[in-house]
């Protein structure tokens, strides 16, 4: 299920990245999770996005190359 994979959804690695930038900020309560993961979403560039999406023509690749199993990514 490609749509599924992990190795071609660009999103995947932004959630990553929040979660690493997350957890740096330790927070102790729900209230606190909602409002840090919010200040990150919103400190999110468009240059973050566009170095996942154009990473996707490696991760294709690398795909078809593994035919269909583990990666690299």
């Amino acid at each position: 299920w490609l749509a599924n994979s992990p190795d071609l959804n660009p999103i995947e690695n932004v959630w990553q990245m929040l979660k690493y930038k997350l957890g740096k900020r330790f927070p102790k309560t729900d209230a606190e999770v909602r409002q840090f993961l919010q200040e990150e979403w919103e400190k999110i560039e468009v240059v973050d996005y566009k170095k996942y999406i154009r990473s996707m023509r490696e991760r294709c690749w690398a795909v078809i190359q593994a035919g269909g199993g583990h990666t690299k990514w």
